[in-house]
């Protein structure tokens, strides 16, 4: 057992480079990242919470994984919808629901994935398709903290 007290943070693989001691596994998550950032020096598990450096990222629930969203492996994120990134429907547009994201209630209007793209919008339904008066507001329905979209 080797206490990492005092090691100098960011040189894990100086020793844990499979030689030293055990590396990372052929299967683990690319990344140029030192192993720290996302381990404890006294433990790989649980991996801590890592906070995206990017400001297009929303802190997500603690129920979305690494591989959730980097699901090519790497650290490099492909968007499932490219055409709506950096919003939320750049990961989430296929489980958009247009049934229940009415615009107005009669004529029946409905919101579509484009209006919604960053989920804002969505809280409104107006009284007519002039969409000028608000006639019922809906707040909190998709949060990326909630666990659902």
């Amino acid at each position: 057992m080797f206490t990492h007290t005092g090691v100098t943070p960011g040189a894990c693989a100086s020793c844990h480079n499979g030689t030293t001691a055990t590396g990372k596994p052929a299967t683990h998550f690319v990344t140029t990242r030192s192993c720290d950032v996302c381990h404890k020096p006294t433990g790989w598990t649980p991996v801590m919470a890592y906070r995206h450096q990017s400001p297009f990222y929303k802190q997500h629930s603690s129920s979305v994984t690494c591989k959730s969203c980097h699901y090519a492996n790497s650290e490099v994120m492909p968007w499932k919808f490219a055409a709506y990134k950096p919003n939320c429907a750049g990961c989430h547009a296929a489980q958009f629901q247009p049934r229940v994201h009415i615009k107005v209630a009669s004529p029946r209007i409905l919101y579509n994935v484009i209006d919604l793209k960053d989920c804002s919008g969505s809280c409104h339904e107006y009284t007519d398709s002039t969409f000028k008066t608000i006639k019922r507001v809906r707040i909190g329905q998709h949060r990326p903290i909630s666990g659902g979209f």
